[in-house]
């Protein structure tokens, strides 16, 4: 689906046409860097806000959901927990977002949008598999 496009218009396009377009779900894994301030997230909170309801009126959108709180890690055999947050190159997971897309490549584009690159974010970007049935 190109940007722009909203579901309503797609759906109609497959109705005329009679094809049908698969789309796939992919993951978004945001990441901010360790040192991500409060001011930031202030910063942030609106341009989310907007490419959200861009998302959700392109028909992209499917669900979010931000970890704002504390985390603990489950390791070895002996099962250890501990209160601590994972760190890759001293960035940190703060949330999930779960969009449709024809493709990686169109899946990459929504990704590219997401405020955090503003400010040293990352954003990991993965499909989400069909589940398999028993």
């Amino acid at each position: 689906m190109k940007s722009g496009l909203s579901a309503a218009v797609v759906i109609c396009m497959a109705l005329v046409s009679g094809k049908t377009y698969a789309q796939k779900q992919y993951s978004l894994l945001v990441r901010v860097p360790n040192t991500y301030t409060i001011e930031q997230v202030k910063s942030a909170g609106p341009l989310w806000d907007k490419l959200i309801e861009k998302w959700k009126a392109e028909g992209v959108y499917v669900l979010s959901f931000a970890f704002p709180g504390e985390s603990y890690t489950v390791t070895g055999n002996v099962k250890s927990v501990k209160k601590e947050t994972v760190l890759s190159d001293n960035l940190k997971v703060v949330s999930n977002i779960v969009l449709r897309a024809e493709s990686m490549e169109q899946a990459l584009a929504l990704a590219k949008a997401c405020p955090v690159l503003l400010y040293g974010g990352k954003v990991e970007v993965r499909e989400i598999p069909k589940p398999v049935k028993p």
